[in-house]
């Protein structure tokens, strides 16, 4: 099984040019932004691009494309995240509170540390997903995904906190 989720991860790292590498590291420069024209908008092309403590409350990110971004310490409360592609991306310590990711896809995102209290996350994708130590108390996991995303640490929706070999459920 693992060698299965580590062809995949390779074989979609090589049809995404590499980008990826860029997304988990904690070696990033300003100047490696391969996008500087993302707009940060409801519906916007962002693949790739770095914006890092990005002050973003409020703002409608509805059905944006964001995959291998770099949003970690992002301020995302309240954001409306519908329906929006973050996969291979980064947002660790991000927060997310109150925000709206219903329908979200968050394949492979590292949510490490991340604030997602009380966010809809009602019937997101979060296969592969890296939620350790996140924060989810009193969000809606109702329909969300969770097959192989790490677990450990976080604090799941009902105030549980998982231990720390939770892998797609919190045990």
């Amino acid at each position: 099984m693992n060698k299965i989720r580590v062809w995949a991860a390779g074989a979609l790292l090589s049809l995404m040019g590499g980008q990826s590498a860029l997304a988990w590291t904690d070696v990033i420069k300003p100047d490696q932004d391969v996008n500087m024209i993302c707009e940060m908008t409801a519906g916007s092309q962002c693949t790739g691009a770095v914006r890092i403590e990005a002050q973003l409350e409020g703002k409608d990110l509805s059905y944006a494309s964001m995959p291998t971004m770099r949003l970690d310490r992002a301020n995302l409360r309240r954001a409306n995240l519908f329906g929006t592609i973050l996969q291979l991306s980064n947002l660790k310590e991000a927060d997310l509170t109150l925000a709206n990711l219903e329908r979200a896809h968050l394949h492979a995102v590292n949510l490490q540390r991340a604030n997602l209290r009380f966010a809809n996350l009602q019937r997101a994708n979060f296969l592969d997903a890296d939620l350790r130590g996140a924060d989810l108390t009193g969000s809606n996991v109702t329909g969300a995904i969770f097959t192989a995303a790490l677990l450990g640490g976080a604090t799941w929706s009902d105030g549980r906190v998982c231990a720390d070999h939770s892998v797609g459920t919190c045990d």
